[in-house]
This record gives structure tokens, C-alpha cells and sequence, in this order.
């Protein structure tokens, strides 16, 4: 197998943030002009968004550089995206009960009104911006309205009750909603910007949807520990806990998840034993196969889609990278 080098590209990808961030200010203070109380709401709320820094969201770059088009197109979809993902991360943390308005100098009243706007009607205006042909822009409200929608339903089943019964396919669509729309929307306007074909754009959609399950799956890792894992506290739907309830051997077994699910919400001596029988060898090495199944089945998706280049090698780091973060590790079966 030929190894390819993907530091030019990674390289050339980190080089957009700058630009994305500049473009961004940019248009918040035009915004500003007309709508001065929204425009200052909004960039505090960015300018406090830590996640905007993530590399995996430059999604578009490298999906429109491997079909050979020019990666300055790719922008607009950037910006507005940009704004989408801060609209959506204070979404989450407002309905998580983990909104910190003294880190924003934002109220939550003020924050949920201005996270709205960054879901909505901001990422349509920012097509003003640049001199995009009718086709495009159409496109692009198309997969905004869409993913937007997506996402909303997926959140809703975000904070489902926590005694509420799991299954694998419930919460996979929740994922595929809340965390898989938006990078399948910026998959596939790099798609159309790059002048693929409509088959073509349906599997770049595709790719970006199961791409963002992935990411989430990864950022399911992300606490320290049980104690201060947010996800057992808010009793959220993860997919590790569908597959530990539908692997559970019997009725006695899925009583005490469902028991430990609840009491690991409010009692940390629950949550670290929830986390501990989340992670045992039983349930851990089964789940890390499931994940390594939707990892080939991006890979090969990738395959098909985009020809050999630095982009797509790129590309592939980012699925390695996401599938190594998600697994859970120090079982066997994790590979």
C-alpha cells in the first residue's frame, strides 16, 4: 500500500482558520449596521466558542480540493457553517443546563435568542456576501433548512427522558440528526461547488452524515472521568448506552443499567459504577466493533467518492484519527 504524506495538506487546511475567522468578524460587524444588538450577541457567543477551532470541521476544503476545484470557493460555506455550529453548541449547552453566562457576558434569554439567529437566518444572509450563482444558493438553503431540521429532531432526542427504553437504531438516528447534518451539508455543498454530479452529491452527503456520527462517537470520550462525564449525568442517549442495553443478558441485567442510568445522574458513587459497567470487557469490546464497521464502511465510501490525492489521504487521517479517539480503549477488540 502506498503511503501518502499528508502534511502539505493538513498544513494547507490549518491555513483557512484564519481566513474563516477573518471573514467571519467581517461579517458580523457589516450585520452590525442594521441589527446592532443581534451582531453583539453573536460575537461574544463566538468569540467564546471553543470548539470553533476544530480541524475536522474544515470538512469542505479538502472534500472540494479532492474533486478538483478551487478551495477558495469553499469559504462562504465555512463562514455561515462556522456560525451554525456556535448556534448549535449553545443550543446544547442551554439545554444541557450547562450555559455559562458569565464566561459570554451573555444572559441565557439573550444567548438562546442569538443562537437561534446563528441556526437560521444568519447562514442565509452570508450568501450576500459572496456573488453566488441562483443554483448555488439554492442548493445551499436546500441542505441548511435541511440539516438544521435534522438537527433539531436529533437534540429533541438528546433530552428524552433518561428512563426512557435504548435501542442502537433509535439513537443512531438521533446522531445521524443532531451531529451527522451538518458535516453532510457541508459535504455536499462542497460537493455541488465542485460541480459533481447529483449521484455524486448524494454520497458526499452520505460521507459528511456518518463523518459526524463518527466525530460524535469520539467526542463521547472526551471526559476525564465518570465523575465529571456530563453525558451520564444529563442521562444522555449515547450510543454506548443503546448497545450496553441491548447486549444486557436478561431482564435482571437491563433493570440495574436502567437503575444505574438514573441514580448516576444525581450520585457520583453511581456514576463512577456506571462507568465502570460501561466499560467492561463484555460491552466494551463488542461496541468497539460496531465502531470499527462504521469505520470501513466510511473508508470504503471515501474510496468511491474521491480519487487518490493528498486530500483524500487527508481525509482518510481525519476517519483514523476519529475512529481511534471513539474506541474505548484498554479492552480487547480495539484496534
Amino acid at each position: 500500500m502506498t503511503v501518502v504524506d499528508i502534511t502539505p495538506a493538513y498544513s494547507s487546511l490549518l491555513v483557512w482558520e484564519d481566513e474563516i475567522a477573518a471573514a467571519v468578524r467581517s461579517f458580523i460587524s457589516r450585520l452590525g449596521d442594521s441589527c446592532p444588538s443581534v451582531a453583539d450577541v453573536v460575537v461574544r457567543l463566538i468569540d467564546t466558542d471553543f470548539t470553533k477551532a476544530s480541524v475536522f470541521r474544515l470538512l469542505p476544503f479538502p472534500v472540494l480540493s479532492g474533486l478538483g476545484g478551487d478551495t477558495i470557493r469553499a469559504l462562504p460555506v465555512a463562514v455561515a457553517s462556522r456560525i451554525w455550529w456556535t448556534g448549535a453548541e449553545v443550543f446544547d449547552d442551554l439545554a444541557d443546563g450547562q450555559y455559562d453566562d458569565a464566561a459570554t457576558g451573555v444572559s441565557a434569554a439573550q444567548a438562546a435568542v442569538g443562537s437561534a439567529a446563528c441556526v437560521g437566518v444568519i447562514p442565509l444572509a452570508v450568501l450576500d456576501h459572496w456573488e453566488l450563482s441562483p443554483s448555488l444558493r439554492t442548493h445551499w438553503s436546500r441542505e441548511l433548512v435541511k440539516s438544521s431540521l435534522h438537527a433539531a429532531e436529533g437534540q429533541l432526542s438528546d433530552v428524552s427522558s433518561a428512563s426512557a427504553a435504548l435501542s442502537w437504531a433509535t439513537v443512531m438516528r438521533g446522531y445521524a440528526g443532531k451531529c451527522g447534518a451538518p458535516y453532510a451539508r457541508d459535504a455536499a455543498m462542497a460537493a455541488h461547488l465542485a460541480g459533481a454530479s447529483d449521484e455524486m452529491v448524494r454520497g458526499w452527503r452520505a460521507f459528511g452524515q456518518l463523518f459526524g456520527v463518527m466525530r460524535q462517537l469520539a467526542n463521547d470520550r472526551g471526559a476525564d472521568s465518570a465523575e465529571v462525564d456530563e453525558d451520564l449525568v444529563n442521562g444522555t442517549q449515547t450510543l454506548l448506552l443503546a448497545h450496553a442495553f441491548e447486549t444486557a443478558g436478561g431482564a435482571t441485567e437491563l433493570e440495574e443499567l436502567t437503575s444505574l442510568r438514573v441514580a448516576a445522574q444525581s450520585d457520583v458513587t453511581a456514576r463512577v459504577a456506571f462507568g465502570e459497567r460501561l466499560s467492561a470487557p463484555g460491552i466494551a469490546t463488542t461496541y468497539n466493533r460496531r465502531i470499527d464497521r462504521i469505520h470501513r464502511h466510511l473508508c470504503a465510501l471515501l474510496e468511491a467518492l474521491a480519487p487518490a490525492s493528498g486530500d483524500r489521504a487527508l481525509l482518510r487521517w481525519m476517519l483514523n484519527t476519529s475512529v481511534e479517539a471513539a474506541h474505548l480503549h484498554g479492552v480487547e477488540g480495539a484496534a
